[in-house]
């Protein structure tokens, strides 16, 4: 009998050994992050460990990924791998080796059946750690964690008990909003017919998705583990002032035999009751103890007082905290306290239009929702449910809805009646939060819900109606009784302003619903949707006033929601404060092109960019974080396609998203809905990608400009450019054309009938067409390469034509600015005075320099000498008070061994590129040597770029010439290997990026950092940063030892390795001493690394770890600072030598929840003040107010009043007087 373990044992290595299916794996090994990356119908070969195995299913994982890992699912049914998962051999632990084909299953990623080809099992080993992670991070970057083991603490489930079943959805809940967590079928989770934990537990297990949910899919049983936790056992009580006392009981789950935990009661910040005024009774904070296992719940009670003040609605928020267990939901407990049965009060008194848009939007947006499947639930449950009765909002129909019974969705729609978005899904509503706002759903009885549509709301005469209904039924006749009960629709196929009608008792309801979706969600709402019905929504609200029943759901949906109400019901008078008297608009804020992609389709956006690239049906436009074409030919937009809209146009635009055969396109552009705020813009620097990185990361590029070095086309018979056709193209990184990229050349392009070249490199946009259609996003493939512009394919290791055409037009700025002037050259074998180009007469009309490169008085003002002439590589400064234009056409420079030169001189040189093709300036650097100073463009700042822009657009560029060339080698092939220095792969420690950017959008960015080869001085590796004597910012590291005083200052300091850390000198210029923000681009990956910035003249400290933007006053010269980065010890003894000034470091951490620090340094002892206000200039708190002695002194406010009563979220003023020192921070306290 002893044998039989041993035989086991030997049975299992041996399998270990063989377990296979047939064959061996033939393909060589990637990562499952790479395999993930070559996404749908690849055949990979990846290598992990199995981190879950039952049934079915199999996750393995490796350390690949974003998140530190990456996992992949195998799905097999029948066969010798779903045998070794059933007997063992596969498990948890398992290390395998798979070769199959990917597939989806709505959205997550598997080898699937058949596409199994081969599978080892390579040995056993330990599981993966799971990576701890929020809610947050799985909903931000569920895709990051697809597959993967995951661990998240504190979940509690909504509206879920008894036991687990197979195939349903639940919704967990953390401390920062909720998650869909899936029980599976049986052949992939053994959890059904487990008890629903009824507190708080920890997850262990993997990420699933469906769709474009990403979802906890629990595996085993101990993937739920039940922690010891505390609750209330409700979330509010509505009471008005002087009704008596109210109680809420508070339970401890899951407290073990003989144990003793307790939990405190106190009173939330989010409270704006007063515990001793409106509430009595109460001590806070309290705490409670339990004792042993299942201990009883306890009582809380206070008693609601009639203060004699009309406030309308108040709250008390109860909240629980405890160091012996986590808080379940619901951890917070509100008392909603009413003056009377329709609360009304004052919002934000003596605000009006746009700022009290802004206040409302920071008061009551955000919301936190719970998932449309719960806020469905608690629309029938207790949101619209009065004795078990709900009725729909249109008609009043009324459904039976037993609120203790079973899901109480169903039984609403057993009766008819389902939810009806307000603001209507297709008009921005589609997407969560705004999906499941409770604030915006109402039941509907169904088929009325479908006859409204998405129709906007109005006023129609009873002749125009085509259909009335009240309760179940409808009809085309006017009513003969009770006609303001029936609901009306006009939906006449020959009427273009369809309306939907409400009957009367609730027009007031729906306009308050619709103006809280335009005020909250204004980046989603459909603007031009809002206008249609923006004065009739406006006289509903007037002519049906809030009433008890609509103060109970307002109370009861914000109770679920964060406790944000919607603050038109509360206040009545908001709306024409906000957007009629008050004369606001919710027009949506500016985003970046980044946050409106992750939007997506469904979403009203406002983005602005420089357009790169011009097609008939819109823009092609771009920022520094991503690209978007803008799809609008018609109205107004479209009259100006191609006019006031041209590239280099940087163009303020609200549209509408939406897919479009896997492109994302921003439509429905209507009039007055955008602005060419400028005109010739510097067009941002493509980068250099090969075609294997768009099939790869397509989504990454989509939209923006790309260069493509050396690719080949297939001219499939073609001489020369056919017009609306696609062609292969290939690359030494792709080798085999494939559909999944190719060239495309619209109809009307101008290349149409250009000879088409063996071999070339494009610089333009990059477009997608996957060939499914509307509303399609996926799949990631079909991207084209748009031949929009003659300059978008340009000769590489080609011949050079004999002539080239100069098309240039510039525009200028105010000829008081100096941000104002352009760097300018021009392309081709010119010698040509710029008073040849220009009009007017020098220094009236226009101003134009030349840089000598001496060290000091090195601008040369025109002066009519040669010097002034146009000639390869040769640019000026230029300033004039008309456009700038030259369109024409030159001779080309000579050409020799695929090169051309242009002569420089010592120091700094305003240099251009005579060719008639953008060169990468890598190339330049490795055709000169390999050790280049960077080229610098200018537009209002200086900004490094990798493109030898060609000057047939008439750019020019900054070089400091350190070298001593006399002249620049400039190769006609742009795929040079690059160089290190210009590439900038280097291998930095201690890496620090910041940037400044001032009111009118001028940005300057500094590097530091530490590299093995580097030294302290000037080197090779340190960038000298151009003149600012035409910037009106730049930041600045002053260079260690400079002579050269047009060398004195650094863009980029590396230098060797220090024990302890690195000081920088910093100088920060604004011409204008207005503020500017200051941002942290990269900070130090290594642990333990401080980064402390210290403004030399204020003595102020900004801890950049906690901060990542500040704003600051320069003066009108420049300010001094200093940078500090290196260990703990290292900045410590550097900000403890003895201040000859106060120091001041800002309030941190900000925003706060539970208290915030001040610190500061005194030299000497001095009087010291500190006090807080609000933002109407009332004292709220003195925290200090005496004499204090020299050395370091530290604050700590909790967000309380000088009494102790705590203060609402919002924004304060934090005003220290330390002797004559004044300094005013701005916190904003959370809850």
């Amino acid at each position: 009998m002893r044998t039989q373990p041993l035989l086991r044992f030997l049975t299992f290595l041996a399998l270990l050994v063989v377990a296979s299916t047939s064959g061996t794996v033939a393909q060589s090994v990637v990562t499952i992050a790479e395999a993930r990356s070559q996404g749908v119908d690849a055949t990979v070969t990846v290598e992990g460990t199995v981190t879950r195995a039952f049934g079915s299913f199999v996750r393995l994982q490796d350390d690949s990924g974003t998140t530190g890992a990456s996992a992949l699912v195998i799905r097999q049914t029948s066969g010798p791998f779903n045998t070794d998962v059933t007997s063992g051999v596969i498990t948890a632990g398992t290390q395998l080796q798979v070769t199959g084909t990917l597939s989806e299953f709505n959205g997550l990623l598997q080898i699937n059946e058949s596409d199994l080809g081969d599978y080892q099992v390579l040995g056993q080993g330990s599981v993966p750690a799971p990576q701890s992670v929020s809610i947050d991070d799985l909903a931000s970057a569920g895709e990051d964690y697809e597959s993967e083991l995951v661990s998240i603490s504190s979940l509690s489930f909504q509206s879920a008990s008894g036991v687990f079943a197979n195939g349903e959805d639940y919704t967990v809940v953390g401390e920062t909003g909720s998650f869909p967590f899936r029980v599976q079928q049986a052949d992939e989770t053994q959890l059904a017919g487990t008890t629903i934990p009824a507190g708080a537990f920890e997850y262990e297990g993997v990420v699933g998705q469906f769709i474009n949910d990403y979802q906890l899919i629990p595996v085993l049983e101990s993937d739920v583990q039940s922690s010891r936790s505390f609750r209330f056992n409700r979330i509010f009580a509505n009471v008005e002032e002087g009704t008596g006392t109210v109680s809420v009981d508070v339970s401890a789950l899951n407290v073990a035999d003989g144990e003793t935990v307790s939990v405190t009661v106190d009173a939330g910040a989010g409270s704006t009751a007063e515990v001793g005024t409106d509430v009595t009774g109460l001590t806070v904070p309290q705490t409670l103890t339990f004792t042993d296992a299942d201990p009883a719940p306890q009582s809380i009670s206070v008693n609601v007082s009639d203060d004699t003040e009309t406030e309308g609605l108040e709250r008390l928020e109860l909240v629980l905290s405890s160091a012996d267990g986590a808080i379940a939901v619901p951890g917070r407990f509100t008392i909603w306290i009413r003056d009377d049965a329709t609360a009304q009060g004052t919002v934000a008194s003596g605000e009006t239009g746009d700022i009290l848009v802004e206040t409302l939007q920071a008061t009551f947006g955000s919301a936190p929702t719970l998932g449309y499947d719960i806020a469905r639930d608690s629309l029938y449950r207790t949101i619209y449910n009065d004795g078990g009765i709900v009725e729909g909002i249109y008609t009043g129909f009324q459904a039976t809805v037993d609120p203790n019974g079973g899901d109480a969705s169903q039984q609403a729609g057993d009766d008819g009646v389902n939810t009806e978005h307000i603001w209507p899904r297709s008009q921005g509503a589609e997407e969560e939060p705004a999906l499941s706002d409770m604030h915006i759903l109402a039941p509907a009885f169904g088929s009325v819900n479908s006859a409204r549509s998405n129709y906007a709301y109005g006023e129609i005469p009873n002749t125009e109606t085509d259909t009335w209904f009240f309760e179940d039924q409808s009809q085309s006749t006017i009513p003969a009784s009770n006609i303001d009960a029936w609901s009306e629709l006009d939906d006449s196929p020959t009427r273009t302003d369809r309306r939907f009608e409400p009957r009367e008792a609730v027009k007031g309801d729906v306009a308050r619903a619709a103006f809280y979706f335009v005020t909250m969600y204004p980046n989603r709402a459909n603007l031009q949707f809002y206008e249609q019905q923006r004065e009739t929504l406006f006289q509903w609200h007037q002519d049906d006033p809030v009433d008890a029943a609509e103060v109970r759901r307002n109370i009861i949906q914000a109770s679920y929601q964060g406790n944000k109400v919607n603050p038109f019901i509360v206040d009545p008078t908001l709306i024409d404060r906000a957007y009629f008297s008050g004369g606001g608009s919710p027009s949506p804020t500016v985003i970046s092109i980044r946050e409106a992609r992750q939007l997506g389709g469904g979403a009203t956006v406002t983005v602005e960019g420089t357009v790169t690239r011009l097609t008939d049906d819109g823009p092609y436009i771009q920022d520094a974080t991503a690209g978007l074409y803008v799809f609008e030919s018609q109205g107004a937009f479209g009259s100006d396609l191609g006019n006031t809209i041209q590239v280099g146009t940087e163009l303020c635009v609200t549209g509408s998203l939406e897919y479009y055969n896997g492109l994302l396109e921003l439509t429905d552009v209507a009039d007055g809905q955008y602005e060419a705020v400028s005109q010739g813009n510097t067009l941002p620097t493509p980068p250099v990608v090969t075609l294997s990185d768009i099939v790869s990361n397509g989504e990454d590029y989509e939209a923006e400009l790309v260069r493509v070095e050396d690719i080949q086309i297939e001219a499939n018979g073609d001489a020369t450019f056919q017009a609306s056709t696609n062609y292969a193209v290939t690359d030494a990184s792709l080798g085999t054309p494939t559909d999944a990229v190719s060239m495309r050349i619209p109809d009307g392009s101008p290349l149409v009938g250009v000879e088409i070249p063996v071999t070339t490199t494009f610089a333009g946009a990059l477009g997608q067409f996957n060939g499914e259609g509307f509303e399609s996003d996926e799949p990631d493939t079909g991207y084209q390469l748009l031949g929009l512009a003659t300059s978008d394919l340009q000769g590489a290791g080609g011949t050079i034509p004999d002539e080239t055409k100069l098309d240039v037009s510039l525009s200028f700025g105010s000829t008081g600015e100096t941000a104002s002037y352009r760097l300018v050259g021009l392309a081709g074998q010119v010698d040509r005075s710029i008073a040849t180009t220009l009009s007017g007469a020098p220094e009236v009309s226009w101003t134009a320099f030349h840089d000598t490169g001496a060290s000091q008085d090195y601008l040369q003002t025109y002066d009519g000498s040669d010097t002034f002439n146009f000639r390869p590589g040769r640019g000026f400064w230029l300033l004039s008070t008309s456009d700038w234009t030259v369109s024409e056409t030159v001779s080309n420079v000579n050409v020799s061994n695929n090169t051309t030169t242009v002569p420089l001189h010592d120091g700094w040189n305003i240099i251009s590129n005579p060719l008639p093709l953008d060169v990468s300036w890598s190339a330049v650097v490795s055709a000169n040597g390999g050790s280049l100073q960077p080229i610098w463009q200018w537009d209002g700042s200086f900004q490094q770029t990798a493109s030898f822009t060609a000057a047939t657009g008439g750019e020019a560029f900054y070089f400091l010439n350190d070298q001593g060339l006399t002249e620049l080698t400039i190769p006609t092939g742009a795929s040079s290997t690059p160089t290190t220095l210009a590439t900038h792969s280097i291998d930095m420690t201690r890496h620090v990026e910041l940037e400044v950017t001032d009111r009118s959008g001028n940005v300057s960015r500094i590097q530091v950092g530490e590299m093995k080869n580097a030294h302290r001085g000037i080197d090779p590796y340190d960038h000298v940063a151009p003149p600012t004597g035409f910037a009106r910012t730049a930041l600045r590291v002053q260079a260690p030892g400079a002579d050269n005083k047009r060398e004195k200052y650094l863009a980029r300091d590396l230098r060797a390795p220090a024990n302890g850390g690195q000081t920088y000198p910093l100088r920060l210029l604004s011409k204008d001493a207005r503020a500017v923000t200051l941002g942290v681009q990269s900070l130090p990956a290594q642990a333990g690394t401080r980064v402390i910035l210290v403004n030399d003249e204020s003595g102020v400290r900004h801890d950049l770890t906690s901060t990542s933007s500040l704003s600051v006053n320069p003066s009108q010269t420049s300010t001094s600072w200093t940078l500090l980065v290196g260990t703990e010890a290292y900045v410590s003894s550097e900000l403890n030598a003895s201040p000859d000034q106060v120091v001041v470091e800002p309030p941190a951490p900000n925003p706060f929840r539970d208290a915030t620090t001040i610190r500061y340094v005194l030299p000497e002892s001095k009087d010291v003040k500190v006090e807080v206000y609000d933002l109407l200039g009332r004292r709220l708190h003195t925290l200090v107010n005496k004499r204090q002695s020299a050395g370091e002194h530290t604050i700590r406010w909790n967000g309380t009043r000088g009494n102790g009563a705590s203060l609402s979220s919002g924004m304060y003023f934090v005003r220290m007087n330390l002797g004559a020192v004044q300094h005013v921070h701005k916190v904003v306290h959370v809850r």
